[in-house]
């Protein structure tokens, strides 16, 4: 038996801004004068020099699948050497014997053991040929895994080869063996031992069987329980808010997961700059390991704005500051101002976690309004107070209270009535889903809302009425390289139970603009009265992009969008669904994608629609 070993291894004062440019001009001139100068005394250009030495070119021969040649190509010596030839047959025949070996790694990690490889140079051709003549050999088969306890480990806490993604017979891997070795010690970490680790590798390739058998050595290390979480280097954030938000109970098993999901919990606080979680020693007594939790604390105020334009709405600019620890337990207070041509708002909200327990969240927030749109001008001011639950780390639910007063100056569904006021109480369920990945430029993942609020009128003639809405965006990684994501997203909602007139405009459903079927001006799609919007019962857009990431920094995005505001509030449907579709530049910066969007009207109405519609803000659509 023959066997082989692999280990790990940026009028006056007219005349004299002149001047200075004249001379700046001047000098310039003068510079690149300078820099020709030596050429033109010489009457030509040198030209660019040729590469000095001797020319060649690479060929392969055998069976070879394309993306293993292409694997091959990448590795090799001589194939990156090109545009720098060797000076002498003798070093290009040493390019050859390192490009041997490297490929024979390249064989070995896809199981062919026995792969040949020869390599010979045609001197008396011009330029010189370097071919690779190459026998991949039989694709050996992993026949054999054997899992070795070390150190005392219990031979039982040890996994089966099928947990950590091996099948026994397969054709053999490097691959598969390194990700299965990183798994071994993963389920091991994630079942009670969280000191495991891998002490010896050792794969034997047998070339009589043409199998490969592989034995690790494993320290499983000591079963834990968990133990208390021990905080250091917080100074303004209370250790009995931190001790809260512990997931696990003391001794309980040890999970590494548990404890990946309470390091995440901590960063999304944004309270720290640093947070490190690392497992101590466990204790012989009692069996538990403490969870040692080492923090950087970030300051909690913050500043930020930002600016857009849309051609529908003209320029906006937004500013806020939050104060993220206000009462040293994670408290949030925030203000907020944004103006645009048609519409100026300012909010405030304070947030209180671990309001009964870890789990809930209680808001209180205000928010007042002007706008002046085609619809209606008016203004608006709404208080809400609700709590919610976190049930998983993605699923979470809200109930709440709240009131709503309008001052509506101008209808244009009832232009005969003038500074009309409307109030409501409502009541909103919601229930939240979010299993994106990203939360400014998702890759994968799910984003989905339900919600529900009866409205009761509290002035004389004021309508009841049930407001269902949902949002549903799915985000699915087509391609890896070049990264391409394709993006998805519908939403709607609608007033049962009252009709449209009954509703304050403001309330009322529109669509078109940024937020739902770009190529379309705010609010411009559904019902009309001529040019005008009135408004609708109910609502539906979808929306749907193509997110191609061509460089690090540039991506390009083909969209389409659709969808309408109905009359109704139920079926029958009198609308007909609006398309629009356009073409978005993103400049991908730390803060999030700078988004640049432009859209066209696929059903253009004449006095309605413009051309095309131009977007520009920060961050993804949706």
């Amino acid at each position: 038996m023959v066997t082989t070993h692999l280990r790990r291894t940026h009028r006056k004062r007219f005349f004299f801004a002149l001047t200075g440019l004249a001379l700046a001009l001047a000098l310039a001139l003068a510079l690149a004068l300078a820099q020709t100068a030596p050429a033109l005394a010489a009457g030509r250009v040198e030209p660019a020099k040729a590469p000095v030495g001797l020319a060649y070119v690479v060929r392969y021969e055998g069976a070879l699948a394309p993306d293993t040649l292409e694997l091959l190509k990448r590795v090799s010596k001589a194939e990156t050497l090109l545009t720098a030839p060797p000076d002498s047959v003798l070093l290009l025949e040493r390019r050859a014997e390192e490009d041997k070996t490297a490929f024979a790694k390249v064989f070995q990690s896809q199981g062919h053991f026995a792969a040949t490889i020869a390599a010979t140079v045609e001197a008396a051709a011009t330029p010189l040929v370097l071919t690779y003549r190459i026998d991949t050999g039989p694709q050996f088969e992993l026949r054999r895994v054997t899992l070795t306890p070390a150190g005392g480990s219990d031979p039982a806490a040890l996994p089966t080869p099928e947990q950590i993604g091996l099948t026994v017979p397969a054709p053999f891997a490097a691959k598969a063996i390194v990700e299965a070795e990183a798994k071994l010690t993963e389920v091991l970490h994630d079942n009670a031992h969280p000191f495991a680790k891998v002490a010896d590798r050792q794969v034997t390739a047998d070339f009589a069987t043409h199998s490969v058998a592989v034995v690790w050595t494993v320290d499983a290390g000591p079963q834990a329980l968990f133990g208390p979480a021990v905080f250091k280097g917080q100074t303004t954030v209370k250790e009995s808010y931190l001790a809260g938000l512990v997931p696990w109970q003391r001794g309980a098993p040890y999970d590494a997961r548990t404890v990946e999901r309470f390091r995440k919990k901590l960063t999304s606080l944004e309270l720290f700059n640093a947070v490190v979680v690392e497992t101590g020693p466990v204790d012989p007594a009692t069996g538990q390991a403490p969870i040692l939790v080492e923090l950087v604390e970030r300051k909690h105020r913050t500043i930020k704005g930002g600016v857009d334009y849309k051609t529908d709405e003209g320029p906006g600019a937004n500013l806020g500051w939050e104060n993220r620890n206000l009462f040293g337990g994670g408290e949030k207070l925030s203000v907020a101002a944004s103006g645009s041509g048609i519409e100026q708002s300012g909010e405030a909200a304070f947030d209180k976690p671990d309001c009964i327990t870890p789990k809930e969240l209680f808001r209180a927030k205000a928010k007042i309004v002007n706008e002046d749109k085609k619809a209606y001008k008016g203004q608006n001011a709404t208080v809400t107070a609700s709590l919610r639950r976190q049930f998983t780390e993605s699923f979470s639910a809200a109930a709440g209270l709240g009131y709503r007063a309008s001052r509506i100056a101008e209808d244009q569904s009832r232009p005969w009535e003038d500074d009309a006021r409307y109030g409501f109480i409502f009541a909103p369920l919601e229930a939240s889903y979010d299993g994106r990945d990203d939360v400014l430029d998702p890759q994968k993942g799910l984003l989905a809302s339900a919600s529900a609020a009866p409205y009761w009128g509290t002035l004389a003639g004021g309508a009841d009425f049930l407001r269902p809405e949902f949002s549903l965006a799915h985000y699915l990684k087509l391609v890896e390289k070049p990264g391409i994501v394709l993006a998805t997203r519908v939403s709607g909602g609608a007033n049962i139970g009252a009709s449209r007139n009954d509703v304050s405009p403001d309330l009322r459903y529109y669509a078109g603009g940024s937020g739902s079927i770009r190529g379309y001006s705010y609010q411009s799609v559904g019902p009309m009265r001529g040019n005008t919007p009135i408004g609708g019962g109910s609502l539906l857009t979808f929306s749907a992009e193509l997110r191609w990431r061509v460089t690090e920094l540039i991506g390009v995005v083909p969209f389409l969008d659709g969808g309408t505001a109905f009359t109704g509030a139920l079926p029958p449907y009198d609308q007909p669904i609006m398309l629009g579709a356009g073409l978005g530049l993103r400049i991908y910066t730390p803060i999030g994608p700078v988004r640049l969007d432009v859209a066209t009207p696929l059903a253009r109405r004449k006095d309605i629609d413009d051309i095309a519609q131009f977007y520009c803000s920060i961050g993804q659509s949706f």
